[in-house]
């Protein structure tokens, strides 16, 4: 096998409760309920001596050692040796949107260089090379579309969670995660729910960070509203924001708000 084909999905954070304050490493602990959508990026591997990474993206993202993707293959050689490898990305998520593009890409990086070296990494190996890359990136390891997420995101559970319905994103501009969670500490009380994450029955959607990017981004709040009144069953903002989803039980209502509104999305839940 000399060349490798992958896509790496985007996420959607369909429950996030978040833990204040941060704790002494700077981390807050989280629960978190992740959906895999089908928006991803696209990237193929081939080996050759040395890492090199080309780029095809509409936005400006970070080059060489910089790159996430780059340091994900620095990662592996590091603990396991190989000569190289070239990859080309196709960027179709946007970054700063709450959707774990880069942490996809990663994770993507680490599985094809696995499978086109042949170095049967273990498990364990993959999921500790990916905690050291980011804290997302452990989550697109796993096989289950759906996944459970606690504490500072190192621990992992599948989910047999199932959404159903056309799901519209509504993109905004980047937000600092940062500012948001600093925002967010700012705010009075605390509403972590963190025991109950194994609610049964209907899943209630729920983002703890919501309040505080609404205060920064007033139009993510208008977004979600117009979802709403655009025929949405639910609607939310995913991880620190920017982007706000919708869930439609009716496909034509989704399509209908789509061509409507300028920087929309339709996906589903894989």
């Amino acid at each position: 096998m000399k060349k490798i084909k992958t896509e790496a999905p985007a996420k959607l954070n369909v429950f996030l409760d978040v833990k204040k304050p941060a704790g002494p490493d700077g981390f807050h602990e989280i629960v978190s309920l992740t959906g895999k959508i089908s928006l991803s990026d696209s990237l193929t591997l081939e080996k050759c001596d040395g890492i090199s990474l080309d780029m095809d993206s509409p936005w400006p993202l970070p080059r060489g050692r910089k790159n996430i993707c780059v340091s994900a293959a620095l990662a592996i050689r590091k603990q396991c040796p190989f000569p190289g490898v070239r990859i080309k990305l196709v960027k179709r998520i946007a970054p700063g949107q709450g959707m774990g593009g880069g942490s996809s890409d990663a994770a993507a990086v680490i599985k094809a260089i696995d499978r086109l070296w042949e170095l049967r990494l273990t498990e364990k190996s993959k999921m500790a090379i990916a905690a050291g890359l980011g804290s997302d990136v452990p989550l697109f390891l796993m096989r289950s579309p759906f996944v459970w997420i606690r504490g500072r995101g190192e621990k992992l559970e599948p989910s047999r969670r199932k959404i159903n319905g056309a799901v519209v994103l509504c993109f905004g501009r980047p937000l600092s995660t940062k500012k948001v969670y600093e925002h967010f500490d700012s705010l009075p009380g605390s509403s972590f729910r963190g025991a109950d994450y194994r609610m049964p029955g209907r899943l209630v959607l729920y983002n703890a960070l919501e309040e505080a990017a609404f205060s920064l981004r007033p139009e993510l709040e208008a977004k979600k509203k117009k979802l709403l009144e655009a025929g949405a069953g639910r609607a939310l903002m995913t991880g620190s924001g920017s982007t706000v989803f919708g869930i439609f039980n009716d496909p034509a209502a989704a399509k209908k708000f789509a061509a409507m509104e300028t920087s929309c999305k339709i996906v589903r839940f894989l």
